[in-house]
């Protein structure tokens, strides 16, 4: 053997000893290194999930009505692992199954149908081994057709499931929320979740036809309310048939959340609006109106009304985008959108507490001091005037907020303008201006989000002399190009030629925080500060309470379904007013004195009212809006002597708040202390304690009496004269369904039913006595 053949012999020794050596590390870091991993893998191949949903968990109020909760339907499904096998791929079973369901052929296969890139809906978005539902709410006949002759329907299920059903309709729409599948982008995340915990994917929340909370309260406690799906894992072979069951693992009912909210208070402030819009000129569907009932000693949300509203049972099953888009056109009002904590806008007289505690608390005004209320005040080149041109010589702010004088406030405003430097326009430096209007109004909560645990609150906004500069700035380009070409789209010349000018002026001084601005701040108008009803009810439980801003909470607690109390939700603390409790106390009879002096904006609505058993303070609140009608406001709180809630309604496009807004709030009270009317918090107070389970019976039981010893007695039906009846004074007569409705099952096998005194109760009646 020569040397050149030696050579390549000792080559392919060592090539064949790499290959060796190569291959037996592959297969080291195969079986050994990343062994479990490929294991895994192994048996995800073999596996095939089969998914139960669990019960969801109710959504109950104070009392325990069950606003949301579950009822069963017949649902008929098709088992692609079955029919796929069939001969003709299930060819003759659909032709039997269409004339029992009434549904073609054509439409079952497009519901079973798996969906992909370029197959669009219907089709089925789950795992192959799920059995497809194609008719949901079928008929006990049509069940039974198919449940009595199997040998016909091979692989066509009927089974009884659990849907979202919502027993009161509309009502508290807003805060309920409503169900939809599972977003792809939510499964690749929970994916990617558990890949870096190196969790199997059986452990995640979501599965391919899981439904999600995506709004309201279904939003925010989805992952208590959802509970544990149950998954059965299915052994198939090479060719994805099924060969046996690995595991079963029940599914786990999810827990129920108990609210603050009453259905009894929020069925008399949504038909109160109701009754109000319909009384308004104009196009009813466009209408909107909307109320806050809060416990001033909590936080609680008694009562959250938008109109319009629509109803959640629209997206159970899937919405049609012709439905979706009817309640989101504002020709219709957008009734998906909550005006309550989602819509602002300026907030009138209503906003004058957050400038007598200015003036009282920060600029040193006293409480007998005078100051003049004459017809105008002329501040630069502006003229402000009282509401119509009325007088009322020197008095005190007490006086003030009774008969709603601007120009004091206007005046106190101008004054701390001057104060803060004006213009700051000449030549610096200025020392930081005090700007204790705009602090004061933040300290009460306006400008920022208050917490309420529902998606989408609107911050409104409150804007001080940094803030205006930066939006100047931000606009600055958009204001000029506006008064260069003006507003074409504007039908009306004479609007388009004002607004024209607007952003010639704004184009060149937009950065000044003027005088006239900070002016109407002060009133609670202008381009400085927007509100929503909901901060503004929380401004106003704030002077109530002496002074604690609390933030809004509707859940009161969460539930397991035996009864056991998982969680409590205890008042949360958003801030306090730095404000002494002596001027706090003043600004509360002052408003006592709105509803019951002489002059008081507010005593024509509540001339008739029980004062001495059940005082309240209030303020009316006209805010005008550039190309609108004005936004009628009534703010109030009750008891006056030892406040229990805050009650704030909004009505837009109406006009003066006596005429609109302080009618609607006066029959809410009505209902909550019933006035002429049974009351819907029996005592006047909210329930002292949870709704319980009955664990015998599996069913949920009314809280205890409310309220401790000593509540405000209800005012009994025929105390007051017919002109307080609902209806007469801006109450409203609630139809039957609302004040009947139907028994509350729970839909899970530990709540078999609600009890009657847990159930739906009636609303107020329109009694009058």
């Amino acid at each position: 053997m020569n040397d050149g053949v030696r050579l390549r012999l000792v080559i392919l020794r060592v090539l064949a000893v790499s290959l060796l050596v190569t291959l037996g590390a592959r297969l080291w870091v195969l079986q050994v290194l990343d062994g479990a991993h490929y294991r895994r893998v192994a048996e995800d191949n073999r596996v095939r999930e089969v998914v139960t949903p669990a019960p969801r968990g109710m959504i109950l109020d104070d009392q325990g009505a069950a606003l949301v909760r579950n009822r069963t339907s017949l649902v008929i499904s098709v088992n692609r692992s079955t029919t796929d096998r069939q001969r003709d791929g299930g060819k003759a079973v659909f032709e039997q199954l269409s004339s029992v369901i009434g549904m073609s052929v054509a439409d079952i296969e497009k519901k079973i149908r798996f969906c992909g890139p370029k197959v669009p809906q219907p089709c089925w978005t789950g795992s192959p081994y799920q059995p497809v539902p194609i008719a949901k709410d079928a008929t006990p006949q049509q069940a039974l057709a198919i449940i009595e002759h199997p040998d016909r329907f091979p692989g066509i299920t009927a089974d009884l499931e659990a849907v979202r059903e919502y027993p009161f309709g509309p009502l508290a729409a807003h805060e309920l929320g409503y169900l939809a599948p599972v977003s792809q982008s939510q499964l690749d995340q929970q994916t990617a979740q558990l890949k870096k915990d190196g969790k199997p994917s059986s452990d995640g929340t979501y599965h391919l036809n899981s439904l999600v909370g995506v709004a309201g309260l279904e939003s925010v406690y989805d992952t208590a309310l959802r509970g544990v799906d149950g998954v059965q894992d299915l052994e198939v072979d090479r060719f994805g048939r099924v060969s046996g069951t690995a595991s079963n693992t029940a599914p786990i009912a999810g827990d129920n959340v108990v609210l603050n909210l009453d259905q009894g208070v929020q069925a008399a402030a949504e038909q109160a609006l109701r009754a109000t819009l319909d009384k308004l000129p104009g196009d009813a569907k466009a209408r909107t109106a909307s109320a806050v009932v809060l416990n001033v000693k909590t936080g609680g949300v008694i009562a959250l009304a938008s109109l319009p509203s629509y109803d959640p049972s629209v997206f159970v099953g899937g919405i049609s985008q012709q439905d979706y888009q009817s309640l989101s056109d504002p020709a219709n009002g957008i009734p998906l959108l909550s005006r309550a904590y989602q819509g602002t806008g300026p907030a009138g007289s209503t906003f004058k507490i957050v400038s007598t505690a200015t003036a009282m608390g920060l600029l040193g005004a006293k409480p007998d001091q005078k100051f003049p209320c004459s017809p105008t005040l002329q501040i630069g080149s502006q003229t402000f005037h009282n509401f119509e041109g009325e007088s009322a010589g020197p008095i005190t702010l007490h006086q003030a907020l009774v008969i709603s004088c601007d120009v004091i406030f206007d005046g106190f405003a101008y004054d701390e303008w001057l104060r803060d430097g004006g213009l700051r326009n000449g030549k610096g430096p200025y020392p930081p201006a005090a700007e204790n209007f705009v602090k004061m109004a933040r300290e009460m909560g306006f400008g920022s989000k208050s917490g309420i645990d529902l998606p989408g609150e609107s911050a409104g906004a409150v804007v001080d002399r940094a803030q205006a500069q930066q939006i100047w700035s931000e606009l600055k380009d958009s204001y000029c190009r506006r008064a260069k070409n003006g507003y074409p789209e504007e039908k009306d010349p004479a609007t388009a030629k004002r607004y024209q000018q607007y952003a010639a002026e704004a184009c060149v001084d937009g950065y000044l925080y003027n005088a006239g601005a900070a002016a109407q701040f002060a009133i609670g108008q202008g381009q400085y500060l927007s509100v929503s009803p909901l901060q503004l009810a929380v401004a106003y439980a704030s002077v109530a309470n002496g002074g604690t801003v609390y933030e809004p909470q509707l859940a009161k607690a969460i539930v397991a379904p035996d009864g056991t109390v998982v969680k409590r939700f205890a008042p949360v603390v958003k801030s306090k007013v730095d404000v002494p409790p002596d001027v706090l106390g003043y600004i509360r009879e002052a408003l006592h004195g709105v509803t019951t002096e002489p002059g008081g904006t507010g005593t024509g609505v509540f001339a008739d009212w029980p004062s001495n058993i059940i005082p309240i303070g209030g303020k009316t609140g006209t805010a005008e809006v550039e190309g609108h009608q004005d936004t009628s406001w009534f703010a109030s709180f009750a008891p006056v002597n030892d406040p229990q809630y805050a009650v704030v309604v909004s009505v837009p496009d109406s006009g003066q708040g006596a005429m609109y807004a302080a009618p609607v709030v006066k029959s809410i009270y009505q209902a909550i202390f019933g006035v002429g009317r049974p009351a819907a918090l029996p005592g006047g107070l909210p329930p002292a304690s949870l709704p319980s389970v009955v664990h015998d019976a599996g069913a949920i039981a009314a809280p205890q009496a409310n309220g401790p010893a000593g509540a405000v007695p209800p005012v009994a039906a025929g105390a007051l004269p017919d002109a307080a009846a609902p209806g007469a004074a801006g109450g409203a007569v609630l139809p039957a369904a609302l004040r009947a409705g139907p028994a509350a099952t729970g839909g899970q096998p530990a709540q078999v039913g609600v009890t009657s005194a847990g159930g739906p109760r009636a609303p107020p009646s329109s009694g009058a006595g």
